[in-house]
């Protein structure tokens, strides 16, 4: 598909994978500790603990709406893909690894993979494209949220 552009953002956190997972995937909650996503099941209903591939979601990151499908619901991953073929595609993993830093914390990252027609015109202005700022914004508040929730905080 030619190039492809990645962006990142990781945090530390001391709280174990399982309790991070738990919840990130508390969608309903979501306004409680942070302001830069609102993500809903497209099926009215279905618990994000029970999304699968091909499930679709409703996103809104800061006013952009976007339709998303589940690539993967795993322990150590949720991946979602959006795309306006053939002109973009975007795979934004949510990962949740035991830290090898924090003793029985998670290293937290959301990297997001971008290809498509446009990617190779953006490749120059790929340092300036950061949507690994609101995603670091994100990240902070699911670190204060998981660390209050297993009382590490």
């Amino acid at each position: 598909m030619g190039v492809a552009i990645t962006q990142a953002a990781s945090i530390e956190i001391q709280a174990s994978p399982e309790t991070v997972r738990s919840i990130f995937l508390d969608f309903a909650r979501y306004n409680q500790w942070q302001d830069v996503f609102d993500i809903q099941p497209a099926t009215t209903g279905q618990s994000p603990v029970d999304l699968k591939k091909g499930d679709n979601l409703r996103v809104n990151m800061q006013g952009f709406t976007f339709r998303p499908h589940i690539e993967a619901n795993k322990q150590d991953v949720f991946t979602w893909v959006g795309s306006i073929p053939p002109l973009l595609w975007g795979t934004h993993h949510f990962l949740f690894t035991p830290s090898t830093k924090t003793p029985g914390g998670t290293t937290f990252v959301q990297r997001e993979d971008f290809e498509g027609l446009l990617a190779v015109p953006f490749w120059p202005w790929r340092h300036s494209f950061k949507p690994s700022e609101p995603w670091a914004r994100f990240n902070a508040g699911l670190k204060r949220e998981a660390e209050r929730v297993s009382g590490r905080g």
